[in-house]
């Protein structure tokens, strides 16, 4: 019995002490280099919206606006 508990308490300690390894940490470096934002303004086109008042009410006519986001 004194053995059969004797092996036991040395297989708990073996798996133990095998399942405590911690694994290997990487350090990787990271450089950011900023980069200076870059805004392109262009101006809208010249009477994109008209607004037109007249005894039958407000009429309102615009122009498409093309806008385009560009990320960098």
């Amino acid at each position: 019995m004194r053995k059969l508990i004797a092996l036991l308490s040395i297989g708990v300690l073996l798996v133990s002490t095998s399942c405590n390894n911690e694994p290997a940490v990487e350090k990787k470096e990271v450089i950011v280099v900023p980069a200076p934002p870059k805004v392109v303004v262009q101006d809208p086109p010249e009477k994109a919206t008209t607004v037109t008042l007249d005894k039958n009410g407000v009429k309102v006519t615009t122009k498409k606006v093309d806008v385009n986001l560009k990320k960098q």
